[in-house]
């Protein structure tokens, strides 16, 4: 699988190929990358933000 990956908004996004958070890749505002997977891999984005550790809004601790 191959995908194309544009980053709209503010945020910087971080990139797992086939679950290898190993080699994660992270991506500024604006880029725009290619990435290919296995045939039937999985590309997660997560956006990072407020957290250390770049988890997603359902991780962060609400006020």
């Amino acid at each position: 699988m191959k995908a194309k990956i544009d980053i709209l908004g503010d945020a910087p996004i971080r990139v797992i190929v086939d679950r290898n958070a190993v080699s994660d890749t992270v991506l500024e505002a604006g880029a725009t990358v290619a990435f290919d997977s296995a045939r039937e891999g999985v590309i997660e984005l997560r956006e990072l933000g407020d957290t250390d550790d770049g988890g997603d809004a359902e991780e962060r601790e609400q006020p």
